[in-house]
Protein backbone atom coordinates (compact mmCIF):
# COMPACT_ATOMS: atom_id res chain seq x y z
CA UNK A 1 0.00 0.00 0.00
CA UNK A 2 1.42 3.37 -0.99
CA UNK A 3 1.82 6.36 1.30
CA UNK A 4 -0.62 8.21 -0.93
CA UNK A 5 -3.23 5.50 -0.35
CA UNK A 6 -2.75 5.64 3.43
CA UNK A 7 -3.22 9.40 3.42
CA UNK A 8 -6.28 9.15 1.19
CA UNK A 9 -7.88 6.55 3.48
CA UNK A 10 -7.26 8.51 6.69
CA UNK A 11 -10.44 10.02 8.18
CA UNK A 12 -10.67 13.73 7.61
CA UNK A 13 -11.18 16.04 10.57
CA UNK A 14 -14.56 17.79 10.40
CA UNK A 15 -14.63 21.44 9.41
CA UNK A 16 -15.36 23.31 12.63
CA UNK A 17 -14.19 26.71 11.48
CA UNK A 18 -16.26 29.74 12.45
CA UNK A 19 -17.67 29.92 8.93
CA UNK A 20 -18.68 26.24 8.94
CA UNK A 21 -20.32 26.50 12.38
CA UNK A 22 -22.23 29.64 11.33
CA UNK A 23 -23.40 28.04 8.09
CA UNK A 24 -24.51 24.83 9.81
CA UNK A 25 -26.37 26.74 12.49
CA UNK A 26 -28.11 28.92 9.92
CA UNK A 27 -29.37 25.86 8.02
CA UNK A 28 -30.57 24.13 11.18
CA UNK A 29 -32.27 27.18 12.67
CA UNK A 30 -33.92 28.06 9.37
CA UNK A 31 -35.69 24.68 9.51
CA UNK A 32 -36.39 24.93 13.26
CA UNK A 33 -37.82 28.47 13.13
CA UNK A 34 -39.37 28.21 9.64
CA UNK A 35 -38.09 31.58 8.53
CA UNK A 36 -35.10 33.14 6.81
CA UNK A 37 -32.09 32.95 9.14
CA UNK A 38 -28.59 34.42 9.25
CA UNK A 39 -25.96 33.78 11.90
CA UNK A 40 -23.91 36.94 12.36
CA UNK A 41 -20.97 38.16 14.45
CA UNK A 42 -19.94 34.69 15.57
CA UNK A 43 -17.10 35.19 18.06
CA UNK A 44 -15.20 32.23 19.47
CA UNK A 45 -13.98 32.43 23.07
CA UNK A 46 -10.30 31.75 23.65
CA UNK A 47 -10.68 30.06 27.03
CA UNK A 48 -11.49 26.40 27.55
CA UNK A 49 -9.82 23.26 26.23
CA UNK A 50 -12.88 21.09 25.88
CA UNK A 51 -15.92 22.25 23.92
CA UNK A 52 -15.65 25.01 21.33
CA UNK A 53 -17.67 27.94 22.68
CA UNK A 54 -18.77 30.95 20.67
CA UNK A 55 -21.34 33.76 20.83
CA UNK A 56 -23.44 34.79 17.84
CA UNK A 57 -26.30 37.06 16.86
CA UNK A 58 -29.36 35.44 15.32
CA UNK A 59 -31.09 37.22 12.45
CA UNK A 60 -34.48 35.55 12.01
CA UNK A 61 -36.82 37.51 9.75
CA UNK A 62 -40.14 38.15 11.46
CA UNK A 63 -39.35 35.94 14.46
CA UNK A 64 -39.43 36.98 18.13
CA UNK A 65 -35.81 35.82 18.53
CA UNK A 66 -34.52 38.14 15.82
CA UNK A 67 -31.50 40.11 16.99
CA UNK A 68 -30.94 38.02 20.13
CA UNK A 69 -27.45 36.94 21.19
CA UNK A 70 -26.85 33.24 21.84
CA UNK A 71 -24.05 30.87 22.87
CA UNK A 72 -23.16 27.75 20.89
CA UNK A 73 -21.03 24.96 22.33
CA UNK A 74 -19.61 22.37 19.92
CA UNK A 75 -18.02 19.10 21.06
CA UNK A 76 -15.04 18.88 18.76
CA UNK A 77 -13.57 15.38 18.27
CA UNK A 78 -10.21 17.02 19.03
CA UNK A 79 -11.43 18.29 22.41
CA UNK A 80 -9.86 17.27 25.70
CA UNK A 81 -12.69 14.92 26.73
CA UNK A 82 -13.85 13.74 23.29
CA UNK A 83 -15.91 11.92 22.15
CA UNK A 84 -18.81 14.09 23.30
CA UNK A 85 -22.56 14.04 23.57
CA UNK A 86 -24.77 17.08 24.12
CA UNK A 87 -27.44 15.00 25.87
CA UNK A 88 -26.17 15.10 29.50
CA UNK A 89 -25.86 18.88 29.44
CA UNK A 90 -29.20 19.25 27.68
CA UNK A 91 -31.00 17.07 30.26
CA UNK A 92 -29.54 19.03 33.16
CA UNK A 93 -30.17 22.48 31.69
CA UNK A 94 -33.78 21.58 30.92
CA UNK A 95 -34.34 20.03 34.36
CA UNK A 96 -32.79 22.91 36.30
CA UNK A 97 -34.58 25.66 34.39
CA UNK A 98 -36.92 26.55 37.30
CA UNK A 99 -34.96 25.01 40.17
CA UNK A 100 -33.34 28.04 41.75
CA UNK A 101 -29.97 27.01 40.33
CA UNK A 102 -29.32 29.62 37.61
CA UNK A 103 -28.42 28.04 34.28
CA UNK A 104 -28.52 29.35 30.70
CA UNK A 105 -31.83 28.60 28.96
CA UNK A 106 -31.39 25.77 26.48
CA UNK A 107 -32.71 26.51 22.99
CA UNK A 108 -31.47 23.76 20.65
CA UNK A 109 -29.20 20.74 20.83
CA UNK A 110 -28.29 17.67 18.81
CA UNK A 111 -25.72 14.90 18.46
CA UNK A 112 -26.52 14.53 14.76
CA UNK A 113 -23.21 14.98 12.86
CA UNK A 114 -25.13 16.00 9.76
CA UNK A 115 -25.86 19.39 11.32
CA UNK A 116 -22.53 20.74 12.60
CA UNK A 117 -20.32 17.63 12.17
CA UNK A 118 -20.17 17.35 15.98
CA UNK A 119 -22.54 17.42 18.97
CA UNK A 120 -23.72 20.92 19.88
CA UNK A 121 -26.09 22.92 22.02
CA UNK A 122 -27.30 26.52 21.85
CA UNK A 123 -28.29 28.51 24.92
CA UNK A 124 -29.30 32.05 25.71
CA UNK A 125 -26.46 34.48 26.32
CA UNK A 126 -26.46 35.35 30.04
CA UNK A 127 -25.17 38.64 31.44
CA UNK A 128 -22.13 38.40 33.67
CA UNK A 129 -18.39 37.87 33.79
CA UNK A 130 -16.26 34.89 34.72
CA UNK A 131 -13.76 35.00 37.54
CA UNK A 132 -10.34 33.93 36.31
CA UNK A 133 -8.82 31.55 38.90
CA UNK A 134 -5.42 31.78 37.21
CA UNK A 135 -4.83 35.45 38.04
CA UNK A 136 -4.10 36.98 41.44
CA UNK A 137 -7.17 39.24 41.48
CA UNK A 138 -9.49 36.85 39.60
CA UNK A 139 -9.59 39.38 36.76
CA UNK A 140 -12.12 41.67 38.42
CA UNK A 141 -11.78 45.23 39.62
CA UNK A 142 -14.08 45.11 42.68
CA UNK A 143 -12.52 42.81 45.30
CA UNK A 144 -15.46 43.53 47.63
CA UNK A 145 -17.66 41.12 45.65
CA UNK A 146 -15.40 38.10 46.23
CA UNK A 147 -16.56 37.16 49.74
CA UNK A 148 -20.30 37.38 48.85
CA UNK A 149 -19.64 35.27 45.75
CA UNK A 150 -17.97 32.62 47.90
CA UNK A 151 -21.05 32.46 50.13
CA UNK A 152 -23.39 32.29 47.15
CA UNK A 153 -21.27 29.58 45.53
CA UNK A 154 -21.73 27.42 48.66
CA UNK A 155 -25.47 28.11 48.78
CA UNK A 156 -25.82 27.38 45.06
CA UNK A 157 -24.15 23.99 45.50
CA UNK A 158 -26.56 23.16 48.32
CA UNK A 159 -29.50 24.01 46.04
CA UNK A 160 -28.10 21.81 43.29
CA UNK A 161 -27.63 18.87 45.65
CA UNK A 162 -31.19 19.28 47.02
CA UNK A 163 -32.65 19.16 43.51
CA UNK A 164 -35.12 16.27 43.08
CA UNK A 165 -33.78 14.75 39.88
CA UNK A 166 -36.14 11.78 40.06
CA UNK A 167 -39.18 14.05 40.10
CA UNK A 168 -37.68 15.83 37.09
CA UNK A 169 -37.70 12.54 35.17
CA UNK A 170 -33.93 11.99 35.10
CA UNK A 171 -32.92 8.32 35.23
CA UNK A 172 -29.31 8.75 34.14
CA UNK A 173 -27.01 11.47 32.78
CA UNK A 174 -23.88 9.68 31.52
CA UNK A 175 -25.32 6.17 31.36
CA UNK A 176 -24.55 5.61 35.04
CA UNK A 177 -26.72 3.51 37.35
CA UNK A 178 -27.75 5.62 40.34
CA UNK A 179 -27.94 2.46 42.45
CA UNK A 180 -24.23 1.73 41.96
CA UNK A 181 -21.72 3.02 44.50
CA UNK A 182 -20.72 6.40 42.97
CA UNK A 183 -17.04 6.09 43.87
CA UNK A 184 -16.71 2.78 42.04
CA UNK A 185 -18.60 4.10 39.01
CA UNK A 186 -16.47 7.25 38.77
CA UNK A 187 -13.18 5.42 39.25
CA UNK A 188 -14.14 3.00 36.48
CA UNK A 189 -15.09 5.93 34.24
CA UNK A 190 -11.74 7.68 34.70
CA UNK A 191 -9.71 4.47 34.83
CA UNK A 192 -10.87 3.68 31.30
CA UNK A 193 -9.64 7.09 30.18
CA UNK A 194 -6.29 6.68 31.92
CA UNK A 195 -5.77 3.44 29.99
CA UNK A 196 -6.75 5.12 26.74
CA UNK A 197 -4.70 8.27 27.22
CA UNK A 198 -1.54 7.06 28.95
CA UNK A 199 1.53 6.64 26.75
CA UNK A 200 3.50 4.81 29.46
CA UNK A 201 2.80 2.66 32.55
CA UNK A 202 1.20 4.53 35.45
CA UNK A 203 1.81 2.34 38.51
CA UNK A 204 0.72 4.95 41.07
CA UNK A 205 -2.50 5.56 39.15
CA UNK A 206 -3.16 1.80 39.05
CA UNK A 207 -2.60 1.62 42.81
CA UNK A 208 -4.83 4.67 43.37
CA UNK A 209 -7.66 3.14 41.31
CA UNK A 210 -7.48 -0.02 43.42
CA UNK A 211 -7.34 2.06 46.62
CA UNK A 212 -10.37 4.11 45.60
CA UNK A 213 -12.50 1.14 44.55
CA UNK A 214 -11.71 -0.71 47.78
CA UNK A 215 -12.72 2.26 49.95
CA UNK A 216 -15.63 3.77 48.01
CA UNK A 217 -18.23 5.06 50.48
CA UNK A 218 -21.91 4.38 50.09
CA UNK A 219 -24.18 7.38 49.58
CA UNK A 220 -27.67 7.51 51.04
CA UNK A 221 -29.07 9.82 48.38
CA UNK A 222 -27.36 10.31 45.01
CA UNK A 223 -27.52 13.88 43.71
CA UNK A 224 -26.88 15.72 40.48
CA UNK A 225 -23.13 16.29 40.58
CA UNK A 226 -21.83 19.16 38.46
CA UNK A 227 -18.47 17.45 37.96
CA UNK A 228 -16.44 20.62 37.50
CA UNK A 229 -17.89 22.91 40.16
CA UNK A 230 -15.29 25.61 40.72
CA UNK A 231 -14.22 29.21 40.44
CA UNK A 232 -14.22 30.08 36.73
CA UNK A 233 -17.30 28.04 35.83
CA UNK A 234 -19.94 30.60 36.67
CA UNK A 235 -21.00 34.06 35.51
CA UNK A 236 -21.65 36.84 37.98
CA UNK A 237 -22.83 40.44 38.08
CA UNK A 238 -21.38 42.06 41.17
CA UNK A 239 -21.92 39.70 44.12
CA UNK A 240 -24.69 37.72 42.34
CA UNK A 241 -24.17 34.50 40.36
CA UNK A 242 -26.19 34.69 37.16
CA UNK A 243 -25.40 31.28 35.64
CA UNK A 244 -23.54 28.06 36.40
CA UNK A 245 -21.66 26.93 33.30
CA UNK A 246 -19.82 23.94 31.80
CA UNK A 247 -21.98 20.95 32.68
CA UNK A 248 -20.25 18.44 30.37
CA UNK A 249 -19.06 16.26 33.28
CA UNK A 250 -22.40 16.23 35.12
CA UNK A 251 -23.63 12.89 36.47
CA UNK A 252 -25.55 11.32 39.32
CA UNK A 253 -23.34 10.66 42.30
CA UNK A 254 -22.02 11.58 45.73
CA UNK A 255 -22.37 15.25 46.76
CA UNK A 256 -18.94 15.10 48.42
CA UNK A 257 -17.43 14.85 44.95
CA UNK A 258 -18.33 18.46 44.09
CA UNK A 259 -17.23 19.64 47.54
CA UNK A 260 -13.82 17.98 47.24
CA UNK A 261 -13.25 19.30 43.71
CA UNK A 262 -14.12 22.94 44.44
CA UNK A 263 -11.85 22.86 47.50
CA UNK A 264 -8.76 21.66 45.62
CA UNK A 265 -6.14 24.41 46.22
CA UNK A 266 -5.77 24.71 42.44
CA UNK A 267 -9.39 25.97 42.18
CA UNK A 268 -8.58 28.95 44.46
CA UNK A 269 -11.84 28.87 46.38
CA UNK A 270 -9.99 30.05 49.49
CA UNK A 271 -9.48 33.46 47.85
CA UNK A 272 -13.26 33.91 48.03
CA UNK A 273 -14.13 32.03 51.21
CA UNK A 274 -12.33 29.87 53.76
CA UNK A 275 -12.99 26.15 53.19
CA UNK A 276 -14.53 25.62 56.62
CA UNK A 277 -16.79 28.62 56.10
CA UNK A 278 -17.76 27.21 52.70
CA UNK A 279 -18.80 23.93 54.32
CA UNK A 280 -20.72 25.79 57.02
CA UNK A 281 -22.58 27.90 54.45
CA UNK A 282 -23.29 24.79 52.37
CA UNK A 283 -24.77 22.91 55.34
CA UNK A 284 -26.76 25.94 56.52
CA UNK A 285 -28.30 26.33 53.06
CA UNK A 286 -29.71 22.80 53.18
CA UNK A 287 -26.83 20.80 51.76
CA UNK A 288 -25.99 17.43 53.26
CA UNK A 289 -24.17 17.19 56.57
CA UNK A 290 -20.58 16.79 55.39
CA UNK A 291 -18.93 13.50 56.31
CA UNK A 292 -15.23 14.27 56.78
CA UNK A 293 -14.16 10.71 55.99
CA UNK A 294 -16.16 10.74 52.74
CA UNK A 295 -14.74 14.17 51.92
CA UNK A 296 -11.19 12.84 52.40
CA UNK A 297 -11.99 9.95 50.03
CA UNK A 298 -13.26 12.32 47.34
CA UNK A 299 -10.21 14.55 47.81
CA UNK A 300 -8.08 11.54 46.84
CA UNK A 301 -10.39 10.93 43.90
CA UNK A 302 -10.13 14.58 42.81
CA UNK A 303 -6.36 14.29 42.52
CA UNK A 304 -6.72 11.01 40.61
CA UNK A 305 -9.16 12.70 38.24
CA UNK A 306 -6.84 15.70 37.82
CA UNK A 307 -3.94 13.45 36.80
CA UNK A 308 -6.24 11.64 34.36
CA UNK A 309 -7.34 14.91 32.75
CA UNK A 310 -3.72 16.00 32.39
CA UNK A 311 -2.87 12.70 30.72
CA UNK A 312 -5.75 13.37 28.33
CA UNK A 313 -4.28 16.75 27.48
CA UNK A 314 -0.91 15.23 26.63
CA UNK A 315 -2.51 12.45 24.59
CA UNK A 316 -4.66 14.91 22.65
CA UNK A 317 -1.66 17.00 21.70
CA UNK A 318 0.47 14.01 20.70
CA UNK A 319 -2.42 12.75 18.59
CA UNK A 320 -2.41 15.90 16.50
CA UNK A 321 -4.01 18.56 18.67
CA UNK A 322 -2.79 22.09 18.03
CA UNK A 323 -3.49 23.61 21.46
CA UNK A 324 -0.15 23.88 23.27
CA UNK A 325 -1.98 24.18 26.59
CA UNK A 326 -2.92 20.50 26.29
CA UNK A 327 0.65 19.26 26.38
CA UNK A 328 1.49 21.72 29.16
CA UNK A 329 -1.08 19.99 31.38
CA UNK A 330 1.05 16.86 31.61
CA UNK A 331 3.98 18.81 33.06
CA UNK A 332 1.87 19.33 36.21
CA UNK A 333 1.45 15.61 36.83
CA UNK A 334 4.59 14.91 38.93
CA UNK A 335 3.33 17.31 41.61
CA UNK A 336 -0.23 15.96 41.40
CA UNK A 337 1.02 12.38 41.70
CA UNK A 338 2.98 13.30 44.82
CA UNK A 339 -0.10 14.95 46.29
CA UNK A 340 -2.18 11.90 45.34
CA UNK A 341 0.20 9.59 47.22
CA UNK A 342 0.19 11.89 50.24
CA UNK A 343 -3.61 12.15 50.22
CA UNK A 344 -3.99 8.35 50.18
CA UNK A 345 -1.56 8.02 53.08
CA UNK A 346 -3.40 10.70 55.06
CA UNK A 347 -6.86 9.23 54.39
CA UNK A 348 -5.85 5.60 55.04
Amino acid sequence: MSAATVIADAPQAPDLSDAAIAAGLARHLRDALRCAVRVEALRRFAGGMSWITAAFTLRATGHALDGRRFIVKVGSPAGLMAPYSALPQARVLQALADSGVPVPALRWHSDDPAILAAPFLVTDCVAGEELNPFTRDYGIADAAVLAPLGVELAQMLARLHRFDWQAAGIATLQGEDAAQTPGIAQVQFWQARVRRWSRRPQPLMAHAAHWLQARAPRVARPVVVHGDYRVGNFLSVGPRITAMLDWEMTHLGDPHEDLAWVMLPDMRLAGLIDHEAFIAQYEAAGGLRVDRQALAYWQVFSLYKMVAINLGGESGFLSGGQDLRLVCLAHNNPSFLLRLAQAMEKAA
